[in-house]
C-alpha cells in the first residue's frame, strides 16, 4: 500500500505540473518539470521511481508506471483507484501534447553537454563504463523479454507502445501458462542480449585500460595486454590487395572464430564512416539513433556505438513504436549516462515530431537500422533542411544498416549428406527464425547448375524446411511484400512457386493461425537463360521467402567457379539487392583452397560467414568486429557506414566469419533449445558483476525450483 501511496502522490504532482505548463510561461513550465524530476528522485527507491525521472522529460511514461500501479490496486479495496488512474491518463494526454513543443529543448540539453562528453578523460570514460557494468544485472529482470515475445505473437500481451488504445500494456499471464519453447526463446534472447552487452562492455574496458597503461608507462614497458583482436595482426595480400588481418579470435560461446579485414594501404579507404563527420564548423553535434524494429539487441549496440567511440557524441535515442518497453530497461542501465546529460530517450510520436528532430541544426548525426525507403526519406529530410552541405556531407552525418538479400553461395564439390543437411539446416532456421523478419535471414541460394549434388541438396532442402517450426509473421508490411513477390511469378499454384507446409510454433494465443505464413521457395531459374527472372533477388521479402537461382557452371572439379562466376554475380547489383552479408559454403576438404581465400576477399559485403549463418557474426562484435554493407557498393543499399569497431581498427573493411566446418553442429538448433534454467544461469553468469557474482548467479536459476516448493 505504502507503493501505492507513493504512486498517487507523484500522480498528483504530475497534475499539478501539467496545470502549470498550461496557463503560464516557458520558464514557469522548466520550473514544473524540475519540481517533477526532483519528485521523481524522492520516490527512486520505488520499482517505479527511475523510469519516472526520465519520464518526465520525454514523450511519454514508462510502461512500467502504469503497471505498477495497476498491480498493486488491482488488490486494493479502495474504489477511487480506478479514477485516480484516469486522471493519470488526462495527464499524461497533457504531457504528451506539451512533450510536442519540447523536443528542441531536449537536444539543447543534450548538446550543452556535447564537449563535456567528448573532452572526458580515459579515466572518466572508464568509470563511466565501470558504473554501467554495475547496472549489467538489471538486463536479467524486468518483463522486457515478455514484451519481446508479445510484438513477435509469441505470447499473449498488447506491446506497450499501444496502451493507451488497448486499456493494457503488459504481457498477459493469466491467460496461460507459456509453452516451453516458447520460454525458451524468452530466454535464449535475454540470454544473447546480455552477452553481447556484456561482452561489448568488457571490451572497452580493456581497451581503456590499455590505453591508460600506455599514457602512464612512457618508454617502460606496458604490463597491460592489449585486445586480443589488436594483438593478433598480420599482412597477407588477397587478390593483388594488402590486407591487415585482425584475428582470427575465438567468437565464445559459438565454436566460431572471427577476424576483421582491413586494408593496409590507408590512400585506399573511402569508407564513409570515416568522412568529415564533424562537419564544417568543427561542431560534432549530437547523434539521434531511431531505433531498430526487430531487434531490440541492436538499440543497445547503436548507444554504446555512437557514446564510446569517437567522435564521441552525446545520443538522443528515439524507439521504434514495436519497442517502446526498451524505455524503463534504458533508464536504468544507462543511468550514469543519463544524470550526466549524455543520453536522452523518446518514444515514437510520429513522423512530423521524427522529422522536427532530425531537422534541428544541432543533430549532426543520425544512426538507423531499417528499410532502404525509410533510410532515403530521411535523408531527403536532412538534404532539405541543410541545403549548405553537399550530398557526400549529408550521406557522412547519416549511418544506416539496411536491409539485405542476403545470399548462400555454394561451391562445386562433393559433400557428405551430413554437411548437406547441416547447410539446410542453417537456412532453415535462419528462414524460420521470427519467419524471417531480419537483414541476415536467408533469401537467395546460388547454385552452380553443374553441380552432380544440387537436386540432392534441393530435396534435402525441401525435407528440413517441412520439419522446422514456423513463427508468426509479425512484422508490419512483411506479409503483403512476401506475397507480392509471389504474385510477381503467378501466385502459389505457379509452376515456379512452391510453399512448403510445415509444424507451427506452439503458442498461447485466442487467435487462430492467420498470422502464420509458411514459407515460401521460388525457382527463379539458370542465370542467362530466356526464363531467368530476378524479381525475387532484387526485392528484399523480410519475411519467410526463398529463391533459388543456378549459374550456367560449376562442374565438379572447377576451382574457378567462385571467382569467375559467383563473385561477380553477388558483387553486380543488377542482380542481387544489398551488400549486408552473405554465407559462403564448401566443404571440409576444400577449406584451405587458396580460392575460397581469394573469393572472401573479392566479395564485397560487409560480413562473409564461412559454413554458418552470418547472424552468428554478432557474436563477436562485442570483441571488436563490425557490421554494416560494403563500402564498395557505391548505391548503399544495405546502409552507409559501418557499425561496432569498438577498439577503433582503422580502414577496416569487412567481418570474416567461420564455423569449425560444414558438418560441425550447429551452435543454435531452433527446435532444440537448452532448458531455460540452463539459459537463465548462463544470462546470470554473464551479467555478473564479479567472481563472486559469477558464481552466486550462476547457482541462483538451478536452484530457484527448489526454494519456490519450500515457500
Amino acid at each position: 500500500m505504502k507503493l501505492v501511496e507513493q504512486g498517487f502522490k507523484t500522480l498528483s504532482m504530475l497534475r499539478t505540473a501539467a496545470t502549470t505548463c498550461r496557463q503560464n510561461n516557458g520558464i514557469k513550465i522548466l520550473f514544473a518539470i524540475s519540481c517533477l524530476r526532483s519528485r521523481a528522485i524522492a520516490t527512486s527507491t520505488t520499482q517505479f521511481g527511475p523510469a519516472l525521472l526520465q519520464s518526465c522529460l520525454v514523450n511519454r511514461p514508462p510502461p512500467i508506471l502504469k503497471n505498477s500501479i495497476t498491480r498493486n490496486m488491482s488488490t486494493s479495496p479502495n474504489t477511487d483507484a480506478y479514477d485516480n488512474l484516469a486522471d493519470a491518463t488526462s495527464v499524461r494526454v497533457a504531457a504528451l501534447e506539451l512533450s510536442k513543443h519540447e523536443s528542441g529543448a531536449k537536444i539543447d540539453r543534450l548538446y550543452s553537454q556535447t564537449k563535456t562528453l567528448q573532452n572526458l578523460s580515459l579515466e572518466d570514460r572508464l568509470q563511466l563504463v565501470n558504473e554501467i557494468m554495475e547496472r549489467l544485472p538489471s538486463l536479467g529482470k524486468g518483463q522486457w523479454v515478455e514484451y519481446d515475445l508479445a510484438v513477435a505473437k509469441l505470447a499473449p500481451g498488447v506491446p506497450p507502445n499501444t496502451f493507451m488504445d488497448s486499456g493494457s500494456s503488459s504481457p498477459d499471464k493469466s491467460r496461460a501458462v507459456l509453452p516451453s519453447h516458447v520460454k525458451k526463446s524468452g530466454a535464449l534472447n535475454r540470454m544473447i542480449t546480455g552477452f553481447l552487452i556484456s561482452t561489448a562492455l568488457r571490451s572497452i574496458k580493456k581497451h581503456l585500460e590499455y590505453q591508460i597503461a600506455i599514457g602512464k608507462a612512457g618508454s617502460e614497458k606496458v604490463r597491460i595486454r592489449p585486445p586480443p583482436l589488436l594483438r593478433k595482426v598480420r599482412n597477407e595480400n588477397i587478390g593483388g590487395r594488402d590486407m591487415k588481418i585482425h584475428g582470427p579470435i575465438e567468437a565464445f560461446p559459438l565454436f566460431h572464430k572471427f577476424e576483421v579485414w582491413a586494408c593496409a594501404d590507408a590512400s585506399e579507404s573511402n569508407n564513409a564512416i570515416d568522412g568529415d563527420e564533424d562537419g564544417d564548423d568543427g561542431d560534432n553535434g549530437i547523434t539521434v539513433v531511431l531505433g531498430a524494429g526487430n531487434q531490440s539487441l541492436i538499440t543497445f549496440w547503436d548507444a554504446i556505438e555512437i557514446l564510446f567511440t569517437p567522435p564521441y557524441r552525446p545520443v538522443l535515442l528515439k524507439h521504434h513504436p514495436l519497442r517502446s518497453h526498451l524505455f524503463p530497461v534504458f533508464s536504468e542501465l544507462f543511468a550514469p549516462l543519463i544524470e550526466r546529460g549524455f543520453v536522452h530517450q523518446v518514444v515514437d510520436d510520429g513522423i512530423p515530431e521524427t522529422t522536427a528532430i532530425l531537422r534541428n541544426p544541432k543533430v549532426k548525426h543520425v544512426k538507423m537500422t531499417g528499410g532502404l525507403a525509410g533510410a532515403l526519406q530521411i535523408e531527403k529530410n536532412l538534404a532539405e533542411s541543410r541545403p549548405h552541405l553537399s550530398k557526400k556531407e549529408i550521406e557522412d552525418m547519416f549511418t544506416t544498416e539496411l536491409g539485405c538479400v542476403t545470399p548462400w553461395i555454394f561451391a562445386p564439390g562433393h559433400y557428405t549428406k551430413w554437411e548437406l543437411r547441416n547447410a539446410a539446416k542453417h537456412i532453415a532456421i535462419s528462414k524460420k527464425y521470427y519467419a524471417g523478419c531480419n537483414c541476415v535471414n536467408a533469401q537467395a541460394v546460388i547454385l552452380p547448375s553443374g553441380w552432380k549434388q544440387k537436386d540432392e541438396f534441393k530435396d534435402i532442402l525441401l525435407e528440413i524446411f517441412g520439419k522446422t517450426t514456423t513463427d508468426p509473421l509479425y512484422y508490419p508490411g512483411s506479409v503483403e511484400k512476401v506475397r507480392a513477390i509471389v504474385s510477381h511469378y503467378g501466385g502459389a499454384e505457379s509452376d515456379r512457386v512452391r510453399q512448403i507446409p510445415g509444424p507451427n510454433v506452439d503458442r498461447v494465443l485466442d487467435e487462430d493461425d492467420a498470422d502464420f505464413e509458411q514459407p515460401y521457395i521460388i525457382d527463379c531459374g539458370t542465370f542467362g537463360e530466356d526464363d531467368y527472372d530476378n524479381h525475387a533477388l532484387l526485392n528484399e521479402a523480410f519475411g519467410p521467402l526463398l529463391a533459388i537461382v543456378e549459374l550456367p557452371a560449376g562442374n565438379y572439379g572447377d576451382s574457378r567457379y567462385l571467382l569467375d562466376h559467383a563473385v561477380p554475380f553477388v558483387n553486380n547489383k543488377d542482380n542481387i539487392f544489398g551488400s549486408l552479408s552473405c554465407s559462403l559454403i564448401y566443404p571440409k576438404k576444400q577449406k584451405t583452397d587458396i580460392v575460397i581465400r581469394e573469393a572472401t576477399g573479392a566479395l564485397n559485403y560487409g560480413c562473409v560467414a564461412h559454413n554458418t549463418w552470418s547472424a552468428y557474426a554478432y557474436f563477436s562484435m562485442g570483441h571488436g568486429g563490425l557490421w554494416g554493407g560494403s563500402k564498395f557498393e557505391p548505391n548503399g543499399q544495405s546502409g552507409r557506414g559501418l557499425c561496432g569497431n569498438l577498439l577503433h581498427i582503422e580502414n577496416v573493411e569487412k567481418m570474416v566469419v567461420y564455423s569449425r566446418s560444414l558438418a560441425f553442429p550447429i551452435p543454435v538448433q531452433k527446435d532444440f533449445l537448452p532448458p531455460s534454467f540452463l539459459l537463465n544461469s548462463a544470462t546470470a553468469v554473464f551479467l555478473a558483476k564479479s567472481s563472486w557474482h559469477f558464481i552466486g548467479n550462476a547457482l541462483k536459476p538451478v536452484f530457484r525450483p527448489f526454494t519456490s516448493c519450500k515457500k
